[in-house]
């Protein structure tokens, strides 16, 4: 038994030479197939979510240390691993332009008492290296944050 279906073999093999339809299907004014990493939205996502498990990363990077047979320094392990994964979150966070509309949706998107939390602990780790751009930076968007939370 043969079952027919009508498909144009160039709309399937265009997906994967790039060819795409000028008319893209959207969802909340991103179009499904932009690439996910180059929206603000996952830009705010990632940085939330980096330090709200950051200290899980440290308790499990401790328990990895207590089961070596070399001996380590706890504490600097920890700060290094606080270093990493704040350097990582400002990488993600650093791409906002809060004075941009589609920015400023992402950030209202994830604006809850988290998000304010870790931008105040993100401002406080860059205080104590004396970052103070990375600090201006995320300072305005908390701002809108709080702004916009009212």
């Amino acid at each position: 038994m043969f079952i027919f279906i009508n498909m144009d073999a160039n709309k399937i093999f265009g997906l994967f030479t790039g060819n795409y339809s000028s008319e893209q299907p959207s969802e909340g004014g991103v179009s499904l197939l932009e690439n996910i990493e180059e929206n603000p939205l996952y830009w705010v996502g990632m940085f939330k979510k980096l330090i709200a498990n950051h200290r899980n990363f440290n308790k499990k990077i401790a328990g990895f240390i207590a089961q070596m047979e070399e001996e380590l320094n706890t504490y600097d392990v920890e700060t290094a691993g606080e270093f990493v994964t704040y350097n990582r979150a400002w990488y993600w966070i650093s791409k906002i332009d809060i004075t941009q509309d589609k920015h400023q949706y992402a950030v209202n998107h994830y604006n809850d008492d988290h998000l304010q939390t870790y931008l105040q602990f993100s401002i406080s780790f860059w205080e104590e290296y004396e970052e103070y751009e990375k600090c201006a930076h995320l300072k305005k968007i908390w701002d809108w944050c709080m702004k916009s939370s009212i």
